[in-house]
């Protein structure tokens, strides 16, 4: 059985990129980009609504808050394919799936107008009739989300009188 042949040191700038390249990765890094990008091409009030959920073979998939934000950004497909292409100097999107679905969570922007996002403490009785509601169901898998799903719905609407 015989050695490998040790080859002479490259630095690492040259390393990652060929190495990208032979595993087959460039073209995932690239598409990964998207979600850096995002709100900088988008802008930040439809990045509040609107988020990158996957590309595949070209197709970004993007899940929105509600039907009237789905509806606005039909009609701006074609910018923001193009806005995202030029950001990202490649044509790593091709078409735009909107869907409507959950977002991930948005980390705080400190330097954006200061607004309480904090939500006010579950009332203590609204919490209590909601788990004995759950109590059927102990330890399904989909229990806490339920639970914290219920709760959200049972907060009261209208004008918040803190902001």
């Amino acid at each position: 059985m015989s050695r490998p042949a040790w080859r002479q040191p490259v630095r690492i700038a040259e390393a990652v990129p060929s190495t990208f390249q032979r595993l087959g990765l460039e073209t995932r890094f690239r598409q990964s980009e998207v979600w850096r990008v995002w709100a900088t091409v988008v802008g930040p009030q439809i990045a509040r609504h609107a988020q990158p959920h996957a590309v595949w073979h070209g197709r970004l998939i993007v899940h929105v808050t509600d039907p009237v934000w789905l509806h606005h950004l039909s009609m701006m497909r074609h910018r923001v394919i193009t806005a995202l292409n030029e950001k990202l100097h490649t044509t790593v999107v091709r078409e735009l799936i909107l869907r409507v679905g959950e977002l991930p969570e948005l980390p705080a922007n400190p330097s954006g107008p200061h607004r309480q996002t904090e939500e006010p403490p579950p009332d203590p009785d609204q919490v209590a009739r909601v788990e004995a509601l759950l109590e059927p169901l102990r330890d399904a898998p989909f229990r806490d989300a339920l639970y914290r799903l219920l709760l959200r719905a049972s907060r009261p609407t209208g004008p918040d009188p803190s902001r």
